[in-house]
């Protein structure tokens, strides 16, 4: 583990965070399937740019097959489901789902990494995602309506878990099989064809070309996108696992405090309740952790 791998997943975090707008406004003019293709396929081009033509001989066959296959299955697990959502309360459910994965990447580190951690983990990870579910819910934990809207659109909410599972065991496995640089824009290529794809089968292109404004959206969401996932990369493979894990609960609070920033709106006072859970859950995780990591 180095400080430069932790603090790639910092920067990754923080990218993330400031994403949620472009992709919002791209997405109202090429729907979600293709803005989610014209941003991965930017973010391809990007990081091949950054990184070079990937090496596929050097690497092994289980990280090209396995863990290619769980890095695109997530995208568009996460895209379809985000798709099928019916309403803004299922979007928000939906995507609440997706952020099991930083709870899920830490348990996953334990039997797959032999990450050892102390007990109280398990608080911190309970803590942390407590807090998420606290500020996307308002200050309200409904629960039966959460398993109505799951039962009204089961296939959404089973695919946002599923790609939650799969990017948790991606950012494990990822330490273990890849070798060098590995194949990043590859990954990221292939995601974007398959959401060529499904825009080809559910949706459909504008019939008018896009303004110019929405290009330079494209250009700097994808940039953007691209330097996190070379970061990600870089932290799961050199980084603190756990700690970085931790942070993660940090991404969908700043993207509400970026946007509320942005919006010029004030955050509801079961934001600051929220993270500061989020807070205590993620400092109780890294000092459960005693850092020691096998490749």
């Amino acid at each position: 583990m180095n400080k430069i791998g932790t603090l790639s997943g910092v920067l990754a975090i923080l990218l993330w965070s400031t994403s949620v707008a472009l992709t919002r406004s791209i997405a109202e003019v090429l729907g979600p399937f293709a803005a989610g293709a014209a941003i991965y396929g930017t973010s391809g081009i990007i990081v091949l740019c950054i990184t070079g033509i990937p090496k596929l001989r050097e690497q092994r066959a289980v990280y090209l097959w396995g863990c290619g296959a769980l890095f695109v299955f997530y995208m568009v697990c996460f895209s379809i489901a985000i798709g099928m959502a019916a309403n803004r309360t299922q979007t928000l459910e939906i995507g609440l789902i997706n952020y099991l994965w930083p709870s899920l990447t830490l348990a996953f580190s334990l039997p797959v990494l032999k990450v050892k951690a102390r007990w109280w983990l398990w608080v911190g990870i309970f803590l942390a995602f407590f807090g998420i579910v606290w500020v996307v819910g308002d200050g309200s934990l409904d629960l039966s309506q959460f398993i109505t809207h799951a039962g009204q659109n089961p296939l959404a909410y089973l695919l946002a878990l599923i790609g939650a599972i799969a990017w948790a065991l991606y950012s494990n496995l990822v330490r273990i099989f890849c070798q060098g640089k590995g194949v990043l824009p590859l990954f990221l290529l292939v995601t974007s064809a398959c959401l060529w794809v499904m825009t080809a089968l559910f949706s459909e292109l504008p019939h008018t070309l896009p303004p110019i404004s929405t290009f330079v959206e494209l250009l700097l969401m994808g940039t953007t996108n691209g330097i996190a996932y070379v970061c990600w990369d870089k932290a799961m493979k050199q980084g603190n696992i756990t700690l970085v894990a931790a942070l993660s609960y940090f991404t969908p609070l700043f993207s509400i405090l970026i946007a509320s920033l942005w919006l010029s709106t004030t955050p509801s006072s079961a934001f600051w309740s929220g993270v500061a859970l989020v807070i205590i859950g993620s400092l109780m995780c890294w000092s459960a952790s005693r850092n020691k990591v096998n490749n």
